[in-house]
């Protein structure tokens, strides 16, 4: 059973969209809502792109990069505080933790496909 759950992890870390898959099916045939499955899956799907693009970069370059993410994750929290700030808008905590995480989904997305391909091409390139 422990080893069904630690492979089922190991996957979506490896392919953290699969979770967006799962999550948005599962939720959207419960609830039958698609904006708040979407948003949920897009919310859950984060956290692996996360881990994901951790683990990547660790692959890749043989060192942990815990830190410089850990800053670039507060950098956008600051980041979009300011703008709402500027913006004369309401600076609810949640609606800026809530805009941090969406934003960090595109963010670590596009981080993730590039260094999905950089990797390949490394790779390739050293055989």
């Amino acid at each position: 059973m422990l080893g069904v759950l630690l492979g089922s992890i190991a996957t979506f870390v490896t392919v953290p969209f699969l979770v967006w898959g799962v999550v948005y099916v599962v939720t959207r045939k419960i609830s039958r809502k698609k904006k708040f499955s979407f948003m949920l899956a897009t919310d859950v799907t984060t956290f692996f792109l996360i881990i994901s693009v951790l683990v990547t970069m660790y692959t890749i370059w043989s060192r942990p990069f815990i830190w410089p993410v850990i800053i670039l994750l507060l950098l956008i929290v600051i980041g979009i505080t300011f703008l709402f700030w500027k913006q004369d808008k309401d600076v609810g905590i949640s609606h800026i933790i809530k805009t941090s995480w969406r934003f960090n989904f595109l963010l670590f997305s596009s981080g993730y496909l590039f260094l999905c391909v950089y990797g390949l091409v490394q790779r390739t390139l050293e055989l």
